[in-house]
């Protein structure tokens, strides 16, 4: 079981079906795996063989679908980057992983000219638009044993605290995952998903690629986020789904000219990356008539973990029940089970959860407990299963011996009528340990420091009331579009 070898099955069965869109252009799984493997064939002769490490720098195009087959079909391993990375850090992932070959744009080209002098194990950088233009290739690539269990993906976290770490994950890992949730979301042939997320992150490459193509349905390949531009696209290819973050909902919300109508192709809008708060979640459902479900996962679990249900109850303000091969527990400091109702670190287990990290044995014993992966998230369970999020446990703030949950007070601060976006975090204070501080986008400059507070104080008790209110124009946010709270702290 790999994965090429069963989108390969697919394209047998389905060889008309449409695998991908972009830009008008349409792309049937014939085509697809003939493009895979003519890249594979050229990578071959870059002697890449079973094992090696491929970086890839490619935005959200079809080239990155077909590289990023054609590099498993070898039984090689895929390290997704971001484009917007510095030359520094696209080096430190090269040199840790021992990456053999990278693929990238011409754009690329200046910004990657350095790295075969400093990364010892790089052997060539390929451009794919040069790639493109050489003749396709007929000779038959020798079929390639690959175990389910071999390390398909390395998706390189983000790095909030020190440089960032390898998440190794397997064919298995990657493929029970799409095949969970494409259970639950119920996924026909005839569907239609909206790729916006970057398809060099988890969510995306899951959700828009592995799921869809591992199931014959097909992916609207959307270059980069403008909120006019993917309602025209939504509405003009009649989009079924869509995976999306809560920043791209807001920014959909924000929207003066779109209506209902645009929206109705939709069976369901996907949400994760992070919680959407319940005022946005339940102001854009309204105003477009909309289903939006809210799932949960780390880039570590492949990623998702758990997920509201699309027929059934969906809990507002909960990111639902557990995927049918996953299970998700609340543990103590101890690594003990708390009570239903009680707050603890959210810990899981299944077959989409990570080997461990590269090169990394410390970082992955601390990243188990009794083989319950840590997410290192705070939450709690009520007594239907519904697992609902704090905060993350680094950003927890506590002030004068009292534990503040940040993601509390921006539910209450979304309330506000002129509060479009909020993120709450502590500033170090010597007299209470931690204050809490607020920092907003509004939509009306007038909006007081002083009114905020007395908005929150009818709400909140005096100690999560924010001490501070700061306006800003924008958020900080990394590339999927969530917030960065170590920036604004």
């Amino acid at each position: 079981m790999n994965i090429f070898g069963l989108i390969k099955d697919v394209a047998n069965n389905k060889s008309k079906n449409l695998a991908y869109s972009y830009n008008g252009n349409k792309t049937n799984y014939e085509d697809l795996i003939s493009s895979c493997e003519n890249l594979a064939q050229i990578l071959l002769e870059n002697k890449i063989e079973k094992g090696d490490k491929i970086a890839i720098l490619l935005g959200n195009s079809p080239e990155f679908i077909q590289t990023y087959l054609a590099i498993l079909k070898l039984g090689a391993i895929v390290i997704p980057l971001n484009p917007a990375f510095t030359e520094s850090e696209i080096k430190y992932i090269l040199n840790d992983s021992s990456t053999k070959l990278v693929i990238a744009t011409s754009e690329q080209k200046e910004k990657l000219k350095n790295l075969i002098n400093d990364c010892t194990t790089l052997l060539n950088i390929l451009l794919i638009d040069e790639i493109q233009s050489l003749q396709k290739i007929k000779n038959k690539i020798e079929e390639i044993e690959i175990q389910q269990d071999d390390t398909a993906v390395i998706l390189y976290t983000s790095g909030t605290t020190g440089n960032p770490k390898g998440a190794m994950l397997s064919h298995v890992n990657l493929i029970e995952n799409a095949n969970d949730f494409s259970k639950l979301i119920e996924l026909r042939e005839n569907d239609q998903m909206v790729a916006v997320l970057p398809m060099f992150h988890s969510f995306c490459l899951t959700l828009c690629v592995n799921m869809i193509l591992l199931n014959g349905a097909s992916t609207i390949i959307i270059p980069k986020f403008n909120p006019t531009e993917l309602v025209e696209v939504i509405k003009k290819e009649k989009a079924t789904l869509i995976a999306a973050v809560p920043t791209i909902y807001n920014y959909l919300h924000q929207l003066k000219t779109a209506t209902s109508n645009d929206f109705s192709c939709l069976r369901a809008c996907i949400s994760g990356g992070a919680s959407i708060p319940i005022e946005l979640l339940q102001s854009i459902q309204e105003k477009y008539n909309l289903l939006i479900v809210e799932g949960y996962g780390l880039s570590e679990t492949a990623p998702v973990l758990t997920f509201n249900p699309y027929r059934g109850i969906c809990k507002p303000g909960s990111v639902g029940l557990d995927l049918p091969s996953v299970e998700t527990k609340i543990f103590n400091e101890n690594g003990e089970e708390v009570p239903t109702g009680e707050v603890g670190e959210v810990v899981a287990t299944g077959p989409n959860v990570m080997s461990g990290y590269l090169n990394n044995i410390e970082a992955t014993e601390k990243a188990f407990i009794n083989g319950w992966f840590k997410t290192g998230d705070l939450g709690k369970k009520d007594e239907d299963g519904y697992l609902f999020l704090l905060d993350r446990k680094k950003d927890v703030i506590i002030t004068n011996g009292y534990n503040v949950y940040p993601r509390e007070i921006e539910e209450r601060l979304y309330e506000h009528p002129c509060i479009i976006e909020a993120a709450v975090v502590g500033k170090p204070d010597q007299l209470i340990g931690e204050s809490v501080c607020a920092y907003l986008v509004v939509s009306n400059d007038s909006v007081s420091e002083a009114e905020i507070i007395d908005f929150c104080r009818k709400s909140l008790v005096y100690y999560k009331v924010p001490k501070q209110i700061c306006f800003i124009k924008e958020l900080p946010k990394n590339s999927t579009g969530k917030i960065l709270k170590r920036l604004l702290k």
